[in-house]
């Protein structure tokens, strides 16, 4: 397959030295061992993070509410 390059306004054409055949882009013979226990326990890590990522926006969110009442409050 050809390409042509535009290189300081000269036209070069380059041959590709390997064509691309679609049983190597997918090996169908290729097995993975999967472990399902691994897979379980990175969905609980995950959950965790999430609530404890939650939590911390929650009580950080409520600390500023808090915080800008009390300063209104102080400043009547």
């Amino acid at each position: 397959m050809f390409k042509d390059i535009y290189h300081n306004s000269k036209n070069i054409q380059k041959v590709d030295s390997k064509p691309i055949i679609k049983s190597q882009k997918n090996p169908i013979d290729k097995k993975i061992i999967v472990d399902i226990n691994k897979l379980l326990n990175r969905v609980k890590v995950n959950k965790k993070n999430d609530v404890k990522s939650k939590f911390i926006y929650f009580g950080s969110g409520m600390f500023l509410l808090s915080f800008v009442g009390l300063f209104l409050v102080i400043l009547k």
